[in-house]
């Protein structure tokens, strides 16, 4: 195996993180919110899949029961983080902005108590999709344009986030992933696929029968479809070449 840098689409790390997630405690339906937030993460040139390996054992006792989002004032937000990551509060962060701006036409956050506060920047990449311009208070967007600045993300200090409607909503961040794909060292990209496989049942004759939508029994029966709700025609499996021909001809 090449240990040659290997170049990613987003489909192919949406698919590894989202595997790697459902291995932790975070629900179901927010995996794929926080699986984009990785995928921002390392298109901006933050922490991103090396961070994702680092972390995962934190991530798997994930609880967003602990974070709270409050309205101090109008458009003023307090986010307690509750020590969570910051992968973790991005998506609720992001919903908060995008309501504060809707009402307010700006909006500013104060997070504390993240994990990996840095990593708070990828907000910044992700603002066009939500249709929001995002900065930080010194006011140096952290994204693919200029990397993090660990001068704005000391551990003992709170993060500030200022919130905007974008002039401009187009995904630049997602284009040029989608054009130019991620470059993610081979050793690096394999261990987390490999992880991900584990999120996955066992590869066994039993369940080969037992995937998609339907049961196959060992002695070819199929349990869990009706005539009347699939229009497949299983006969085509045990009809002669020249049976098959005759049969579509006719139609």
């Amino acid at each position: 195996m090449s240990d040659a840098p290997v170049t990613l689409l987003p489909r192919e790390v949406r698919l590894v993180v989202e595997r790697i997630l459902l291995l932790t405690r975070l629900p179901a339906g927010s995996v794929p919110a926080v699986r984009d937030v990785v995928l921002y993460s390392a298109a901006a040139g933050l922490g991103g899949l090396p961070l994702l390996q680092r972390r995962f054992d934190d991530l798997r006792s994930v609880n967003l029961a602990s974070i709270r989002i409050s309205e101090t004032a109008p458009g003023h937000l307090a986010v307690d983080a509750g020590g969570q990551h910051a992968w973790m509060v991005l998506p609720l962060l992001l919903d908060a902005l995008g309501e504060a701006v809707a009402r307010h036409g700006a909006a500013l956050a104060t997070v504390e108590h993240v994990l990996d506060a840095e990593e708070l920047g990828a907000a910044c990449a992700m603002g066009p999709r939500a249709g929001l311009t995002l900065f930080t208070a010194a006011g140096a967007c952290i994204g693919p344009a200029n990397g993090p600045d660990a001068a704005l993300m000391r551990a003992d200090a709170p993060l500030i986030l200022l919130a905007a409607p974008a002039a401009d909503a187009t995904d630049a961040v997602l284009a040029r992933v989608l054009r130019d794909g991620l470059r993610v060292e081979a050793p690096l990209w394999w261990e987390l696929h490999h992880l991900s496989n584990t999120s996955l049942s066992p590869d066994t004759p039993e369940s080969r029968r037992h995937a998609g939508p339907v049961i196959v029994e060992a002695d070819g029966r199929i349990i869990g479809r009706s005539d009347h709700d699939d229009d497949t025609d299983l006969s085509l499996l045990t009809e002669a070449p020249a049976a098959k021909a005759t049969k579509h001809e006719a139609a």
